[in-house]
């Protein structure tokens, strides 16, 4: 849906604090609150540069270098989803949370979450198991604490832990977090004005950095250690845990409150986020960011940019990633990226694992695996969200309807 004035008319004035009103937030995350088209479908560009970060290789062999470089750090499509999420987050519930209302936006967001999850989690538990099959006792304690730490969202707290079950799975421990951090965040946020937020914009970034700068500075793993091919403890620390990319999540949330208060790009909005996408590929082709800077915030302001001009919905790009299909695909985007390990392990026991993979093998696979992502989503996830929020959120809806009922009485809430 087109984000344009018309969904400001009810935003506070800059400055404000805005009031909250009985089931305000309870509406806000239901499925008929306002949507931004657009970037649902940015979000599967992102979740498929993430699949070929993880498995192109064979598509760009013998390609031009700059090509090898832009697959090779597809990692960094990882930022434009934490700053994606906190942008739609604060956009959807600008207003300071009561504790019913809190517990309705976590069940919701729980509901987003955990169904297409819990399936990679079940498709990945043959490989899990395996690997600790054959060591004994403490092998098994070791798999039980992994899968309930899995299980339980926290793996990514644990660095070494982050990957062992379903590798993808650390950036849904991350994002779980920030989900939980969001309603007092947002609160804090939402108190200050305009300038204050852009000031909390930058501060973000500058704290997005600041992990990865003083890793370069210190050098805690040793010199050279920050690369693909090594992940010493303080590397894989610096990567996974939810501390050093909180940053880019806050950018958002600040990013997503501005929006709400009116902060927009011109009418060429989409030519500036078609600009500033074309921007961030080139640095990440360009192969010349330091590894950790381009892991961990450096194209934040290319991705707030991005995301300001294409919630308009206008121009050809956002038309294009707000049409149907486009949001089809986006839906699917998180079932793209928790299915994909799993899947790759899958189809390539089924193809024989021996040989390298080809060109066609991998091609093949991207185009199944987002097939299955999309069947994920809507005959799973979908119908799995409606039945978990109608039952993690009774309790807090029944609060909330308590207290408007209470209110309308005239009766102390």
């Amino acid at each position: 849906m087109d984000a344009g004035p018309s969904d400001h008319r009810g935003a506070p004035p800059p400055g404000a604090v805005p009031r909250t009103r009985p089931g305000a937030h309870l509406a806000a995350v239901q499925p008929t609150s306002p949507r931004l088209g657009a970037l649902t479908g940015l979000r599967f560009g992102a979740a498929v540069g993430i699949l070929l970060f993880h498995y192109g290789g064979p598509l760009v062999a013998g390609a031009p270098g700059w090509l090898g470089r832009l697959q090779r750090g597809g990692y960094a499509w990882v930022g434009l989803f934490y700053v994606l999420s906190g942008f739609v987050l604060a956009h959807a519930n600008p207003e300071p949370m009561g504790p019913a209302e809190r517990r309705a936006f976590l069940s919701a967001r729980l509901a987003r979450l955990y169904p297409a999850y819990l399936v990679a989690f079940a498709l990945a538990a043959p490989f899990a198991v395996q690997r600790w099959w054959d060591g004994g006792p403490a092998a098994a304690v070791k798999m039980a604490v992994v899968a309930t730490a899995t299980l339980l969202l926290v793996h990514a707290w644990a660095p070494p832990l982050a990957r062992l079950w379903n590798a993808p799975g650390w950036s849904t421990s991350v994002i779980a977090s920030f989900y939980a951090a969001f309603p007092p965040l947002a609160a804090r946020l939402g108190r200050l004005r305009r300038r204050g937020l852009l000031a909390a914009l930058a501060g973000a970034w500058a704290l997005s950095l600041a992990f990865p700068l003083a890793y370069l500075a210190l050098a805690p793993d040793g010199p050279g250690a920050a690369d693909l091919a090594h992940e010493p403890p303080w590397l894989l620390a610096l990567k996974f845990h939810p501390v050093p990319r909180a940053g880019e999540f806050v950018a958002g949330v600040a990013l997503g409150l501005l929006h709400r208060r009116g902060l927009a790009l011109p009418r060429a909005g989409g030519a500036a986020a078609i600009a500033a996408l074309a921007v961030a590929v080139a640095v990440i082709a360009s192969g010349r960011a330091p590894y950790v800077l381009l892991h961990n915030g450096l194209l934040v302001p290319l991705y707030a940019v991005a995301l300001l001009g294409l919630a308009r919905g206008d121009g050809l790009a956002g038309r294009a990633l707000a049409s149907a299909p486009a949001r089809v695909l986006g839906d699917a985007a998180f079932a793209l990226y928790a299915l994909q390990e799993p899947l790759w392990r899958w189809a390539r026991l089924v193809g024989g694992d021996r040989a390298p993979a080809s060109p066609a093998f991998v091609a093949g696979f991207c185009v199944a695996a987002t097939g299955i992502a999309v069947a994920v989503s809507l005959a799973v996830e979908r119908p799995a969200r409606r039945w978990l929020r109608a039952r993690l959120a009774a309790g807090p809806r029944r609060a909330v309807e308590a207290v408007a009922g209470g209110a309308r009485r005239g009766s102390a809430p």
